[in-house]
């Protein structure tokens, strides 16, 4: 079969080159579980380096105040005890006084007060900022508790304190001139492991610490006693260190891939569905010079001649997973819609084409991520335009060009991965998707902008239900964006443990969800 053939050609171009090919086989009688990234190694912080890798690094060192127990659909206690919302804009947290900083210090109020000042700085620049803009300022109000006082009402404030708002040691992070340099060398969390060493050639080496109590339902402790990230950005060396057992679990490149994989004794799949999802999104605005993506007719067609059955098909492998409905999903806080996805219609997409003076069709450039499964699906869409007429092409870029050309105005239409904001609440995507600056700006539409404004300030949450129906119909009416099926977190492992895939972060899988059996 090709993929073992290749596998073993990977195989030795990594011995040559990286020598992780003298890995130790199955580590489980070791208790070391070994997992492969791909993402360069800057550090063990998202506020630094924000990919869907880094976020998984920092929850597994980091803790945040509260957590968003995914099973339970509640928010439970973590770093603090209890809280209690004082009025519209303040809320009052009382922490635990019985956790430690990895060094052996005490958390308390002071790192809270540091951690939530800094990320709310304006003269602290971080790539997603307006995660913490909604913070005026933190009072510590006690050795063990603190006042958080918004700038408005903010609706989302407890999902923003449940993800991606880990907290940092004031004696340690607050004393680091550079921030950047802390995270990448051995900085200290309080959560389920600690780190041994970061090297930004091989990867992360981490510890259980045995400190850890605190974690409840919401973030159990793993059964794994040593966790280690190993930087292997080839594919195809992935593939080849999972068949040797030289690594425990790897990001499947694709689900072809990972069933061919998953054939090899030892080796099974795991698939989930958490909050991200397949869409696609056109430049209204017309930013791009692309005359025919201004017409409402073109849009509309372009989104007729899609199959989104097809698009399912191949990212499940039959396998029964939720599909999207609109630019959110329904458990999400704030989401709803009346409007149904446009249905395929070749014909019709045609006809509207014809009638917007493009019955030739015209050229179209699609960009994507060069990271399955985008690239795939921005590859099946531009192969179903082709066959109403449009002229296709397809870019797949690295994320950081991607972004460079989203903010430059250089995407005429993009198919790509949303993580749905990473949480619970639409919010994350409103507030990226359409409260945005102009660099990301690509339908100019005012009236969602103002949809999106009230809506982040909004408390009630009928009304903000509301708000959440107008613009989500608003924006499949105008054809701004649609969604294309889920984006499924899918991973191959060893036999030896089991992975809970499905978790609402970026990455896809959280760390407790990973065990021994």
């Amino acid at each position: 079969m090709t993929i073992f053939r290749n596998a073993a050609r990977a195989l030795i171009l990594g011995s040559l080159v990286g020598g992780f090919a003298t890995i130790a086989s199955a580590q489980k009688s070791k208790d070391t579980f070994r997992l492969a990234i791909d993402a360069p190694i800057q550090g063990m912080s998202y506020y630094l380096d924000p990919n869907s890798e880094t976020v998984f690094q920092s929850e597994t060192i980091y803790d945040n105040l509260i957590i968003f127990n995914e099973k339970s659909l509640k928010f439970e206690p973590l770093l603090a005890k209890s809280w209690k919302q004082v009025n519209a804009t303040t809320i009052e947290l009382e922490l635990r006084d019985d956790v430690k900083w990895h060094d052996g210090e005490k958390f308390d109020a002071d790192d809270v007060v540091h951690t939530l000042t800094w990320v709310s700085d304006p003269k602290v620049q971080l790539r997603f900022k307006g995660n913490w803009e909604w913070i005026d300022k933190v009072e510590k109000t006690g050795p063990h508790s603190v006042r958080i006082i918004a700038k408005e009402p903010t609706p989302y404030a407890l999902t923003r304190l449940a993800y991606l708002t880990s907290m940092e040691a004031e004696h340690a992070h607050g004393k680091a001139e550079d921030k950047v340099a802390y995270s990448g060398t051995k900085p200290i969390g309080t959560s389920i492991y600690k780190v041994v060493e970061i090297d930004r050639n091989k990867g992360i080496f981490l510890e259980k610490n045995a400190d850890y109590k605190h974690g409840g339902d919401g973030k159990p402790a793993s059964n794994i006693g040593k966790f280690q990230m190993l930087f292997m950005p080839d594919a195809g060396t992935r593939t080849a260190q999972l068949l040797v057992k030289g690594i425990e679990m790897a990001r499947a490149p694709s689900l072809s891939n990972a069933e061919d994989l998953a054939k090899t004794p030892g080796v099974e799949i795991a698939m989930g569905q958490g909050v991200a999802l397949l869409y696609m999104a056109i430049d209204a605005k017309g930013r791009t010079g692309n005359k025919a993506l201004t017409d409402l007719r073109v849009r509309r067609a372009l989104m007729m001649a899609v199959n989104r059955d097809d698009i399912y098909k191949y990212l499940t492998g039959g396998r029964n997973l939720p599909r999207p409905n609109a630019m959110c999903w329904d458990f999400q806080v704030g989401c709803a819609y009346t409007k149904p996805l446009y249905a395929y219609d070749p014909a019709g997409a045609k006809k509207l084409l014809a009638e917007a003076g493009y019955p030739n069709g015209f050229e179209l450039e699609i960009t994507t991520f060069q990271r399955d499964p985008s690239n795939s699906v921005a590859q099946i869409v531009a192969n179903q335009l082709r066959s109403v007429g449009v002229i296709t092409s397809v870019q797949g870029f690295p994320t950081t060009t991607y972004g460079k050309r989203q903010s430059d105005g250089k995407i005429q239409m993009m198919v790509a991965s949303w993580p749905g904001g990473g949480n619970s609440d639409v919010q994350g995507t409103i507030g990226f998707v359409y409260d945005v600056p102009p660099s990301r700006d690509y339908s100019g539409d005012e009236e969602m902008k103002a949809m999106a404004a009230k809506s982040l300030t909004v408390g009630d949450p009928e009304e903000r239900k509301n708000l959440g129906r107008q613009f989500f119909d608003r924006s499949l009416d105008q054809a701004y964006f649609m969604p294309l099926g889920p984006s499924p977190g899918l991973y191959v492992h060893t036999s030896d443990a089991t992975v809970d895939a499905g978790a609402y972060s970026a990455y896809g899988v959280n760390p407790q969800g990973i065990r021994w059996k």
